[in-house]
């Protein structure tokens, strides 16, 4: 259901995935500026921070599923993904012809 409605709003994957990377960078960069005074806080913030990764990234692996049966949510966004298949496809056939 969750996979669903945010598909149905229009939220790729890539922005899952992406935030599953910027919570490994903020986890890191979270741990790396602890105080001297509390370290152990900034170190359990650190962690906190860090296990959102995995969720984010199941969310991705969620709606890319969803975007594989229903295609994407938006119709520019539909467009956009055919065209670039369409140039892949092309500089692929391209290449093979040029090896032939």
């Amino acid at each position: 259901m969750l996979f669903r409605t945010l598909h149905r709003l229009g939220v790729p994957s890539d922005v899952a995935y992406g935030a599953g990377i910027l919570s490994i960078a903020g986890a890191i960069i979270t741990w790396a500026m602890r105080s001297e005074r509390n370290p152990a806080n900034a170190e359990r913030l650190g962690i906190f921070v860090g296990l959102w990764a995995p969720t984010f990234m199941i969310i991705g692996n969620g709606l890319q599923q969803e975007e594989k049966v229903h295609g994407l949510a938006s119709q520019p966004m539909e467009n956009a993904s055919r065209k670039v298949e369409g140039i892949a496809d092309s500089t692929r056939q391209r290449v093979e012809a040029l090896r032939s």
